[in-house]
């Protein structure tokens, strides 16, 4: 689970957010599956402006199996960037 499955390709956005939840969780692909669905996008299409819906429910799908810490951390990391993209 600390990879996408065999096949998946990624969007550019998807692998740098896929990398900062590989830091916080050792399910980073469920994480990131799970919650793109929620807001009606794939890891495969995932782009700049799908992100800035999808980083709230990226923090929780962490902070829910690890700790507050962590989905902070999350959120952070994912919002910087966000901005940098």
């Amino acid at each position: 689970m600390n990879r996408p499955p065999e096949g998946a390709k990624l969007s550019a956005v998807a692998q740098q957010v896929f990398d900062v939840l590989r830091k916080y969780t050792g399910f980073p692909w469920p994480v990131l599956a799970a919650q793109c669905k929620r807001v009606g996008v794939t890891p495969e299409t995932l782009s700049k402006a799908s992100l800035h819906s999808l980083i709230p429910f990226l923090a929780a799908g962490v902070g829910r199996f690890t700790s507050p810490e962590k989905e902070a951390a999350v959120r952070k990391e994912l919002t910087l960037l966000l901005r940098d993209l």
